[in-house]
């Protein structure tokens, strides 16, 4: 099999507001949408024009 790259990568955090700063602010990748209800959020970070990177608050 061979290996294309990475369609998504998804991580839980207990600090969404802390992941944020860090992806956005340190690394420079775009916050391009979100989604959620209290106590579930999921953020969604641009890396190029078609890949994105989301990650999702656990209660």
């Amino acid at each position: 099999m061979k290996f294309n790259g990475i369609n998504h990568l998804a991580m839980a955090t207990g600090d969404m507001n802390a992941t944020i700063r860090f992806w956005r602010d340190l690394l420079g990748m775009r916050l391009v949408g979100a989604l959620g209800e209290p106590g579930f959020r999921h953020e969604f970070f641009g890396i190029s024009e078609t890949d994105l990177f989301h990650g999702k608050k656990t209660k």
